[in-house]
């Protein structure tokens, strides 16, 4: 998974993601799918960005390639934000080979309309638990 930088040149995000591929087929690997997941919001900001665009790419390969990969990402910092490789079991390698990574469904979508916790008007309601004047 990679995460860009929205807001980052549209040649140079393809253009890294284009490359990674590419040390990926030339290590000996694969790629099976790559899904763009799109600009979605980050739980931790990351440099400072509270969005990213998220690229899952499934591939098939020798780890020797991971060093070159890691290498390439992180000298092009101005547009990736984070990246991170995960092997998967056999099982769900099996199933992300035969459909990808489809992107998660957000359950708990921020809207307006949505209801506030805790009490109006800050914490506890105020008063600080004392009664009239002094």
């Amino acid at each position: 998974m990679i995460i860009l930088n929205p807001d980052a040149d549209e040649e140079q995000q393809q253009e890294i993601l284009e490359r990674v591929q590419q040390l990926i087929t030339d290590g000996g690997g694969t790629v099976d799918h790559v899904n763009d997941w799109g600009r979605r919001k980050i739980t931790f900001p990351m440099e400072k960005r509270p969005d990213g665009r998220y690229v899952v790419i499934t591939c098939q390969g020798e780890p020797t390639s991971l060093p070159e990969i890691e290498r390439v990402l992180s000298i092009n910092k101005g547009v990736v934000l984070r990246a991170l490789f995960i092997r998967l079991n056999h099982n769900e390698a099996e199933r992300a080979r035969a459909t990808g990574a489809p992107a998660p469904v957000d359950t708990h979508p921020e809207r307006e309309d949505r209801p506030q916790r805790g009490r109006p008007g800050g914490r506890g309601g105020g008063g600080g638990g004392r009664r009239g004047p002094r």
